[in-house]
Formats: structure tokens, sequence, C-alpha cells
């Protein structure tokens, strides 16, 4: 019970930590940026750096959660009918 718990909690624990990291380089470039006067334009480059750290950090998380997805619709398909 507790297992399953877990697991299906998995991806939107996944996806809150995304979108925290997108907010947080996002703020954290526009007081970076505003301190050398381009406080716009550092916040697109901290979100662009926020994405790609996302997307190196997460991305295999977020495939082994596809792949988890994808064996579970597998086992659905195969199960006999009664």
């Amino acid at each position: 019970m507790l297992t399953k718990l877990i697991v299906n909690s998995y991806a939107l624990l996944i996806e809150i930590s995304l979108w925290l990291v997108l907010l947080l380089s996002l703020v954290g470039g526009g007081i970076i940026g505003g301190q050398m006067n381009a406080g716009f334009f550092g916040a697109v480059i901290g979100l662009l750096i926020g994405f790609i750290v996302a997307v190196v950090f997460f991305g295999g998380f977020l495939i082994l959660d596809d792949i988890r997805k994808t064996v579970r619709t597998i086992e659905n398909l195969k199960k006999p009918s009664v």
C-alpha cells in the first residue's frame, strides 16, 4: 500500500521540482541581471540555464516514469478479460 503511494506520487514530486527549478532560476537570473542593469535579460538567461539544468538532472527520472507508464499500459493490454 505504502509502496504504491510512493510510486504514484513520484511523478508529481518530479513535476513540482521541475517547476521550482524554473521559477528559482527565473528569479535568480532577474536578481543577478538587476545588479548589472539588465533585469529582464538576466531573467531570460536564468530561465534558459534553469531549463538546461532541469533537462540534465530530471531527464533520466522522467524517462523512467515514462517507461513505468508504458509497462503498466502493456500489462493492462495483456491481461485476459474474464
